[in-house]
This record gives C-alpha cells, sequence and structure tokens, in this order.
C-alpha cells in the first residue's frame, strides 16, 4: 500500500486564485489545484489525483498503483471556527482507516 497522507497539530491553509496550499505545522506542504486530474509522485512511488468542491467541502482523493485510495475531506463548522478533515484510506470495499481531525483557529 502506498498513499501519500500527512498529518500534523497545525495546519496553516492558503488559498489562491487556482488552489489551496496546505503546510502541516509548517513543515510539509501540500499544493491542491481547483478540478485537478494528474499525476503525483514521491521517490518511486506514483499516483493519481483528483480533486475539488463537493459543496461546501474540499474533496481530494489519491489513488495508487495498488488501486488503495486515500481520500480527504476540509469543510468548516461552527460558523468558520472549526477546521474538519476527515481521511478515509479503503482498497475496494475494505476500510483500511478512518480517522477525523479538528483543529480550532488561532
Amino acid at each position: 500500500m502506498h498513499v501519500f497522507l500527512e498529518t500534523g497539530e497545525a495546519l496553516k491553509i492558503t488559498q489562491t486564485p487556482d488552489g489551496l496550499f496546505i503546510s502541516f505545522d509548517r513543515a510539509i506542504v501540500e499544493e491542491y489545484r481547483f478540478g485537478e486530474l494528474r499525476e503525483v509522485n514521491v521517490g518511486p512511488v506514483i499516483a493519481q489525483r483528483a480533486s475539488g468542491w463537493e459543496g461546501a467541502s474540499y474533496v481530494i482523493q489519491t489513488l495508487d498503483n495498488d488501486g488503495v485510495i486515500l481520500t480527504e475531506e476540509y469543510r468548516l463548522e461552527d460558523s468558520g471556527t472549526v477546521l474538519i478533515r476527515d481521511i478515509l484510506v479503503s482498497k475496494g470495499e475494505s476500510k483500511q482507516l478512518d480517522v477525523r481531525q479538528v483543529f480550532d483557529r488561532r
């Protein structure tokens, strides 16, 4: 299983006209372009990534060569003071990982 999953205690999200930049603990930055469908790689691992808005949530799906799908969903709650990040790793009908992270605005 080869998926691209970054985690952190603190997130910084920057929005541009073309996409989002998410910084995890001020060290790792992921770039997501609105409506993207592209190949991404880290070292020898290659995967397909699609991302875009689904209603009020931003959803990113990454599919690796083994058929494992990493789905991340970001959305705001409580009048924009709380960011919810739902993470699901699955292969076929089988859930490998299901996590929710909650971030308070500082």
